[in-house]
């Protein structure tokens, strides 16, 4: 055997060379690999005292707080399948075949009781005004809402869909709301695959609130001091702002510049942050008012009493909170706009349109109408601005008959 240091021959079979030690047999013999990929292992429990099969069946992505790291963003987790209980390395290594057949046992829960468990694990994740959304899209799968989720179809959702009378932007929350609730799904093996990737849409069309009369707000306003909330549907009317906005306003965003007020909004909204918004000298009492009722920060909360007795029949004042636009609608506007002859096809977002038609004749550049509406188009082709001149801003919504 030659040596490939000194190059000296030795003999057949040596391990060392003779002359300079080299070591000449330096390959080892190759293991034969006993199982191939993807065919399972199994591995021994030494609390329990038994064998377990596992497989890989599958890879899911990483948490998205960790995928903010590039280096973690091609990297997978492996979702393995495990059965217990085997005596024998054996039996368990036989059982990995089996257990790639095995289909998942899937809890059996309905479309509603899946929402139930995804409501308080999303809802803290997005703002108040997105979740109503979703909760107000999800009430368009009444239909499904009591069928197992394993058992509905991409058609199922489809159809409704299809089925649903609202315009573009709820069709688009529906989507929305089933893709979030199907990938809950997928990660917590209640359903095997995302079956919402494909719902259509379509371009649709979106729906056109009829806004209120100059009459029906005059009636709205002659309600004043009468109704409880007359006073915020007709503040509505002037401040243009939608109704879940108003509601959230607090007090200390209502300034007075040369004795005028106007109301900041710190939210984000199409046209940007700190939306600005004049008070009209029509609702400028009512918003004055409303900032010295004492026990609330909120500009416009919602009065809770107690229900009367025999003992106490007139009921008593419990507090304030701040009132959801459900509330408003069901509570506030609807019996209001009952009373006064309003039609039913009348909504609180009707007040924002009736704002935005006095605008229309208002003075004022297009600019400056489309920040007070707090919109990036209102009609018009410019996007992304924010008039921030306090003084057109005022002159403009002083122009509003």
């Amino acid at each position: 055997m030659l040596c490939p240091k000194c190059k000296t021959d030795n003999p057949a079979g040596a391990i060392f060379c003779n002359q300079c030690g080299k070591k000449l047999q330096t390959t080892k013999k190759r293991r034969v690999k006993s199982r191939g990929n993807g065919t399972g292992c199994a591995y021994y429990d030494p609390i329990h005292r038994y064998w377990v099969a596992q497989i890989v069946d599958g890879y899911r992505d990483l948490p998205a707080f960790d995928l903010d790291n590039p280096e973690n963003r091609k990297q997978k987790i492996p979702i393995k399948k495990t059965k217990s209980g085997f005596k024998r390395r054996e039996d368990a290594l036989a059982y990995c075949a089996e257990l790639k057949n095995v289909k998942p046992a899937f809890e059996a829960l309905t479309l509603s009781e899946v929402y139930k468990r995804w409501d308080p694990w999303y809802s803290p994740r997005v703002d108040k005004e997105t979740f109503g959304c979703y909760r107000a899209a999800f009430a368009h799968f009444s239909a499904l809402h009591d069928t197992q989720i394993r058992e509905i179809s991409a058609g199922d959702l489809q159809k409704c869909l299809d089925d649903c009378p609202r315009g573009h932007r709820t069709h688009q929350n529906m989507k929305c709301v089933a893709g979030l609730l199907w990938a809950y799904s997928v990660d917590n093996n209640l359903v095997d695959k995302d079956i919402t990737r494909n719902l259509f849409i379509g371009r649709g069309a979106s729906v056109q609130r009829e806004p209120l009369t100059d009459i029906e707000v005059e009636k709205i306003r002659q309600q004043i001091g009468k109704d409880r909330y007359a006073a915020y549907i007709y503040a509505l009317c002037y401040l243009g702002y939608r109704p879940g906005e108003m509601l959230e306003i607090r007090k200390d965003q209502v300034m007075e510049h040369d004795g005028k007020l106007f109301i900041t909004e710190g939210k984000k909204t199409d046209a940007g942050r700190d939306r600005v918004v004049p008070v009209h000298s029509k609702i400028e009492a009512i918003i004055r008012q409303q900032l010295y009722i004492p026990g609330t920060d909120l500009l416009f909360p919602q009065y809770h009493f107690t229900r009367g007795s025999q003992e106490e029949p007139v009921p008593l004042f419990r507090g304030f909170s701040e009132m959801s636009d459900n509330y408003f609608n069901k509570y506030a506007f609807r019996p209001l706009a009952d009373r006064l002859g309003i039609p039913k096809n009348k909504v609180p977002y009707s007040a924002r349109h009736t704002f935005s038609d006095k605008l229309k004749d208002a003075e004022g550049t297009d600019k400056t109408k489309a920040a007070l509406i707090g919109h990036s188009d209102y009609s018009f082709t410019q996007k992304k601005y924010q008039s921030t001149n306090l003084d057109e801003l005022t002159a403009t919504v002083a122009s509003i008959k």
